[in-house]
């Protein structure tokens, strides 16, 4: 999937990369540069050494396969609400399915990530465009941004507008000297758990800034920048998707790339890495990305 051409893109090329081989010779030359050799006249390993290997063990990558669960009428009316005009109007040309993306987070050496960009993008390469599904409403979002920064767990329901909205009736102040005075229209308040998806659901985000494509496009791109996500901290990445009725085919690529701030590196492995080749130090100071891509067929779910 390409999104040099997007609004946003990923911050580093990965394109032809070997990860594992650049590490791998980065590490020799960190070890080299000490010059020490042990009994078998070798480099001995060094703490710039050991923690390029270690960085070979890091994981970030999606699930298997994604959760998909088709919107209807009874979604709305089991929880003892109307059903949503614009839902009723959208549904003579569409149906809706929410989609989550859980990722897998696993950053090595107690060194958390600091950036994620993920990329989505439904039935790529279809020579019919009208047929390709759309992002109908994306979690996370810029508009929960502010929320976000007083409280890192929200709850957020589909209102009458079928929009996600965030209940600030139950927003909890962060502790610190700036709690930020939020403000945002309350969605409906509904009962209902997780498993629930037109009713009120807990949404957790790290404080990152949010950023990411406009919804109704037929890709996403998010970039959530600024926090340390470990895995309990990994992100939801929740699509409602919007299918025309004559699209009897549905398939997703992603992309996720995770990085870290250069700038936590200590200062021996910063002045390491600047005897490095260009391309070498390029990876570090870009944070030392890891990628992972995965498609998935949710036709048999639709």
């Amino acid at each position: 999937m390409d999104t040099r051409n997007a609004e946003l893109g990923f911050s580093f090329d990965m394109g032809g990369l070997d990860r594992q081989a650049l590490l791998l010779e980065a590490a020799g030359q960190f070890d080299l540069r000490r010059g020490h050799l042990g009994p078998d006249s070798r480099p001995l390993e060094t703490p710039e050494g050991e923690l390029a290997r270690a960085l070979l063990l890091d994981t970030a990558e999606f699930a298997a396969f994604p959760d998909v669960y088709r919107i209807t009428d009874e979604d709305f009316l089991e929880r003892h609400r109307s059903v949503p005009t614009r839902f009723k109007e959208l549904s003579e040309d569409y149906s809706f399915y929410w989609l989550n993306v859980p990722i897998l987070l696993r950053p090595q050496r107690n060194w958390a990530f600091n950036r994620l960009e993920v990329a989505i993008e439904f039935n790529p390469g279809d020579p019919k465009p009208h047929s390709r599904p759309k992002a109908y409403q994306i979690l996370p979002a810029k508009k929960f941004q502010t929320l976000l920064e007083v409280s890192d767990s929200l709850e957020i329901g589909l209102d009458e507008n079928f929009e996600f909205s965030a209940d600030t009736g139950s927003l909890k102040a962060a502790p610190g000297p700036a709690n930020v005075a939020a403000t945002a229209s309350a969605g409906v308040k509904l009962s209902g758990g997780l498993g629930l998806k037109a009713g009120k659901f807990e949404y957790h985000l790290k404080r990152a800034k949010i950023d990411h494509t406009a919804v109704g496009l037929e890709k996403v791109f998010w970039r959530l920048d600024g926090a340390e996500f470990f895995q309990e901290d990994a992100p939801a990445l929740v699509v409602i998707a919007q299918v025309p009725r004559e699209t009897t085919e549905v398939s997703v690529a992603a992309v996720l790339q995770a990085y870290r701030y250069f700038s936590w590196l200590s200062a021996g492995v910063q002045d390491a890495v600047e005897e490095l080749t260009r391309s070498m130090r390029n990876f570090f100071k870009a944070g030392a990305p890891l990628r992972h891509q995965a498609s998935w067929d949710l036709t048999p779910r639709l």
